[in-house]
């Protein structure tokens, strides 16, 4: 089986009873009907290889998918064009669409460009028509997928990722070329037992009839390519009539859709916003294709004439005739695409993080992950970078509270003026519990990121490995820096009200401390044009100015009396969990936003 995540999503889980009996089935077909055995046997190796051609696909992208994407996808013509030629070459617009929808859930895209993207691949999907027509159907095409596979199999357990990724391509291209010559062999093996042309359904009941199950075909087989090949080959042997197979070839494109719309629910809102486009785009060029398919059919014939296509030439005519539905579907949706993306962004708006207090919020949990973001590693890494900077605001948040900073602190951390004043006792009324705040916020994220890397299958580059791995680590540097506050607290609970002036302005000035680093912290986040290691290093060097000098005035107040010995190992303790604070949110924030800081200078 290829290697990484695989696109193809299961409809319908069969129970071991029912598989047993559709397998037995299977094995009687095989050994009862040769034609039918060498048909199906094609089908499967159609669909292998598209399986190979999608891995192999994704291998090739690495790290550079983003500045790709932002290159060819910055205009409408750009992302149309994007959409069609990477189809054209990976051979399945499902594997581009789920892309897409990847795409614009983890933020690497706009809308607008991944509308193109999907219209785009629509017009794609037409180059295997035409591919198939004009090669496949002609040339004894085993003769060809043979060195392909051997090549691809040596290729493929290389262990350099890019010559794998090759390998996987010949194979997809051997496999889909040697289920296309066996699904020849099938269907001209059929022309004396079976004569499918005599159970024809006539009139507009046919034409909807073929349509249906061109759709079902494409739903259970997750390819509108390999429900295409059967037509083709079914068309070339006489078997289908050519009206019929002019429905099943509307059908076949409307069947993609099931794929986008069961990706849309373990996307997020953005996803869906392009799955939802892809299913209007499709449906609607449908609709339109089927009420005036006798129009099509004639205008076909017309092109034809012109072309040089011969009038028995059925599969080239197809062929036309996918191409022109395609066009047609373009023609009319791409006028409405800025009022289809306005309308989808007022019904599926995108979640942004809740800006109120943090113990009115309802339990957080991840904003950005979705098994969407799961079918490329460019897109899984995004989504997770995207969250980490979800979980250093809450853990950013969930810190200040728990050392009893000011809400309107908590607000607008960046904000200088905040470090002004001096911190005053906060009432008993405005202490929130930190302990219940990790609970509330912080657990359910880390737990959801756990789970998301755990999800994690696709295969990673190098830098993708180091690049997760320092993603991973960021993640439990922002919870330690919580649970460090949170130990923090026990103490300050009770010694904040001290009648005790310096163990009282002990715990002040940690407070203080505590809120220059979040401030600190947030202003570096918030300009991206200065160096992330300048920030960490001034961030360090207060650190340590800090310590020195509190042990020192902690040394002189017990040399005075001002503190006891409890009391100073209190403070020296609650001094150490500050500083692991410090270097914990130091250590996340150098990861999380110098990275993205790269990203945009990129």
């Amino acid at each position: 089986m290829p290697a990484g995540r695989s696109l193809s999503l299961r409809l319908v889980k069969l129970q071991p009873a029912w598989l047993i009996a559709a397998l037995a089935g299977f094995v009687l077909l095989f050994f009862g009907n040769s034609a039918l055995s060498l048909l199906l046997a094609g089908v499967a190796l159609f669909i292998l290889g598209m399986r190979y051609l999608e891995s192999g696909f994704r291998a090739f992208t690495g790290g550079a998918l983003e500045r790709w994407l932002a290159a060819c996808t910055n205009r409408l013509w750009k992302s149309l064009l994007f959409g069609g030629v990477t189809t054209a070459l990976v051979q399945s617009s499902s594997l581009i669409t789920l892309l897409g929808i990847a795409f614009l859930s983890a933020g690497l895209i706009s809308l607008t460009a991944g509308i193109g993207i999907v219209f785009g691949a629509n017009l794609g999907t037409t180059t295997g028509a035409w591919l198939i027509a004009l090669v496949g159907l002609k040339v004894d095409l085993s003769q060809i997928a043979m060195p392909m596979l051997v090549l691809g199999v040596i290729l493929e357990r290389t262990k350099a990722a890019s010559w794998r990724g090759w390998g996987q391509v010949l194979l997809g291209i051997g496999l889909l070329f040697l289920g296309i010559d066996q699904m020849k062999l099938g269907f001209t093996g059929m022309d004396a037992g079976l004569d499918l042309s005599a159970y024809a359904v006539s009139g507009w009941q046919g034409l909807l009839f073929y349509a249906a199950l061109g759709t079902l075909a494409t739903v259970l087989m997750q390819s509108s390519h390999a429900t295409l090949m059967i037509t083709l080959t079914a068309l070339a042997s006489g078997q289908l009539g050519y009206t019929a197979a002019l429905a099943l070839a509307v059908g076949a494109n409307l069947g993609t859709t099931v794929t986008a719309l069961i990706a849309a629910f373990s996307a997020n809102n953005a996803g869906r916003q392009l799955a939802a486009a892809h299913i209007a785009f499709n449906l609607v060029t449908a609709i339109v294709a089927l009420a005036i398919l006798p129009s099509l059919a004639l205008l076909v014939d017309t092109l034809a004439g012109w072309l040089g296509i011969g009038e028995q030439a059925l599969t080239l005519k197809l062929a036309l005739f996918h191409t022109l539905f395609n066009l047609l579907g373009l023609v009319l949706m791409l006028p409405c695409i800025p009022l289809l993306v306005r309308l989808l962004q007022r019904w599926l708006p995108v979640e942004c993080e809740p800006d109120q207090e943090l113990a009115l919020q309802p339990r957080s949990r991840a904003l950005y992950l979705n098994d969407a973001a799961l079918v490329h590693a460019d897109t899984a890494l995004r989504v997770l970078q995207q969250e980490l900077a979800h979980l250093a605001s809450l853990s950013h948040r969930v810190i200040a509270a728990a050392l009893y900073l000011p809400a309107e602190f908590a607000r607008d951390m960046a904000a200088s003026q905040n470090l002004d004043h001096r911190l005053s006792i906060p009432p008993l009324a405005a202490r929130e519990d930190a302990d219940a705040l990790y609970h509330q916020h912080i657990k359910g994220v880390y737990a959801d990121i756990i789970a998301f890397r755990s999800r994690l299958d696709c295969e990673l580059l190098p830098a993708q490995q180091q690049q997760l791995m320092d993603d991973m680590l960021s993640a439990r540097d922002l919870v330690e820096a919580v649970k460090a506050a949170k130990h923090l607290q026990d103490n300050l609970r009770k010694h904040i009200d001290s009648q005790r002036p310096a163990l009282r302005e002990g715990y002040r000035q940690l407070r203080e401390q505590g809120r220059a680093t979040l401030s600190l912290l947030a202003r570096s986040s918030a300009d991206a044009g200065v160096p992330g290691e300048r920030w960490s290093a001034e961030l360090a060097q207060e650190l340590q100015m800090f310590r020195a000098g509190f042990e020192r005035r902690l040394h002189e107040q017990l040399r005075s009396q001002e503190l006891d010995g409890w009391q100073a190992t209190s403070l020296l303790n609650d001094l150490n969990y500050l500083m692991e604070i410090g270097n914990h949110l130091r250590a996340a924030h150098a990861m999380i936003y110098t990275r993205a800081a790269l990203r945009a200078a990129e």
